[in-house]
């Protein structure tokens, strides 16, 4: 795979470049050519088979989970670490799922914009060590930390997220037997089973492929951290500090009521906003009813691991997402370190 480490205003070979203009939200010297547009190639016609066909993970890789209506999919990182994105149909919803293996963040988007479906395709453009997508309607590009587009005719339009969870392999067979699964049917002649980075990437915090801008030592480089963003703030929990069994954590972030749920066993971390839709505000426990069953409330109610009241007498809502996701410290420091004070690192 070409690396390069030249940014975009000193290369005059930018991918597409004629489809661009000058303007960027994000300063142009810190935007670098990684690869040319699409040597990293989407999915656009993904293949899934059942849990109990996958045969190529192991128990420790990590899995992301998307939930629409009544379907479940897994998307597990080791194919994502080669594509990045998967444009795909769940339902009659079109959904772009993403994931940059160098900031190790994953988010879902709907790929409809301003009333037209689009696909998503990886610029090869990286910013801050982050994927930048480009969109294959109008060329705009857009940053996959910051959930919008900083260049090109959409730019400074946000996209609209759709709520996802993270786990390893083990935990996803237990918690979605029922589940479909993305497999390595993609069209594409790749080594799944390898790492583009190499094994140690997600481990060993002197490789960093792209400059970091803004460093925090406070804690190491790749520690994975769930990131809730909300009132122009950022508070990090980190993975680390969660027991390995599940808790649950009411509190007050940044003037939001939340319920934040970890276990450091599954690698799983989330969280949800605690205040349902007629504004009661609930306080939650770990349910002790069989899966799908994580959360109950004092109501007497109980909650799925996507938000969703399966019982009690508020079945069929759902708890309000908020902007949160995970990725690693180094990223969410070099993202939103303004100042000694941010980001905000949050225990259990």
């Amino acid at each position: 795979m070409l690396i390069s480490c030249e940014s975009v205003s000193t290369n005059t070979s930018t991918p597409n470049d004629s489809d661009t203009d000058d303007s960027w939200l994000i300063p142009e010297d810190q935007v670098f050519v990684g690869a040319g547009r699409d040597d990293i190639p989407s999915i656009d016609d993904p293949s899934f088979k059942p849990v109990g066909e996958i045969n190529f993970l192991e128990d420790d890789e990590l899995i992301i989970g998307v939930k629409i209506g009544n379907e479940i999919r897994g998307y597990p990182h080791q194919i994502l670490n080669y594509h990045e994105i998967v444009n795909d149909f769940i339902g009659d919803e079109a959904v772009a799922v993403t994931f940059c293996p160098l900031t190790g963040s994953a988010l879902a988007w709907n790929r409809e914009i301003e009333g037209e479906v689009t696909e998503f395709g990886v610029s090869g453009l990286i910013h801050k060590n982050n994927l930048i997508a480009y969109d294959r309607a109008t060329n705009s590009y857009w940053s996959q930390m910051l959930e919008q587009s900083v260049n090109g005719e959409r730019i400074g339009t946000k996209l609209q997220s759709y709520g996802i969870i993270e786990m390893n392999w083990k935990a996803w067979k237990q918690h979605f037997p029922d589940s479909e699964v993305l497999t390595g049917e993609t069209g594409f002649d790749r080594d799944y089973s390898s790492y583009p980075y190499g094994r140690n990437y997600s481990s060993d915090d002197n490789n960093i492929i792209f400059p970091i801008n803004r460093e925090d030592d406070r804690l190491d480089r790749k520690e994975l951290g769930h990131g809730v963003l909300y009132n122009l703030d950022l508070h990090v929990f980190v993975l680390s500090d969660f027991p390995d069994s599940t808790i649950v954590v009411n509190r007050n972030v940044a003037g939001e009521d939340l319920v934040i749920i970890g276990n450091a066993d599954q690698n799983f971390i989330t969280s949800y906003s605690s205040v349902a839709s007629d504004g009661t505000e609930l306080s939650f426990s770990v349910s002790e009813q069989d899966q799908p069953a994580l959360l109950e409330d004092e109501e007497g109610n109980v909650w799925n691991y996507f938000g969703e009241a399966i019982s009690g007498p508020r079945t069929g809502e759902k708890l309000k997402p908020i902007r949160s996701y995970n990725a690693y410290w180094f990223a969410w420091a070099d993202f939103f370190g303004l100042d000694p004070r941010r980001p905000h690192i949050s225990t259990p």
